[in-house]
């Protein structure tokens, strides 16, 4: 009967691996480094992500500054167009200009309505 040798040897490779195992996890100076750097660099990448989120919202706010003062002016400007046309000396003109006239005190009627009880 032959014996096999292959599986036992797989077994002690298997057992050498893992009595090596702790000397790939032992942390040297250099792999600290490593740790180091790849912390800088995602401390690194927050920093820009947040900086490129307030610059966007500076951007919007100007432009919004901007619409508010465009809008303020509109406003100003339709306040006084409605000032001028309510204007009584305006409104006086276009009923000259349309043939109306004032009222004179012989055009007057009155009537007497008497109440109605119940």
């Amino acid at each position: 009967m032959a014996v096999n040798t292959q599986h036992i040897s797989s077994i002690r490779q298997a057992r050498e691996r893992r009595i090596s195992i702790p000397h790939y996890l032992r942390l040297d100076g250099s792999r600290y480094l490593f740790g180091l750097v790849l912390i800088l660099a995602l401390m690194s990448l927050i920093v820009l992500a947040q900086t490129g989120v307030v610059a966007t919202k500076g951007y919007a706010t100007a432009r919004l500054e901007k619409e508010k003062t465009i809008l303020i002016r509109e406003r100003s400007q339709l306040q006084e167009r409605e000032a001028r046309a309510h204007s009584l000396d305006l409104i006086r003109r276009r009923a000259e200009q349309i043939g109306l006239r004032p009222i004179t005190p012989d055009q007057v009627r009155y009537l007497n309505i008497p109440a109605v009880r119940k």
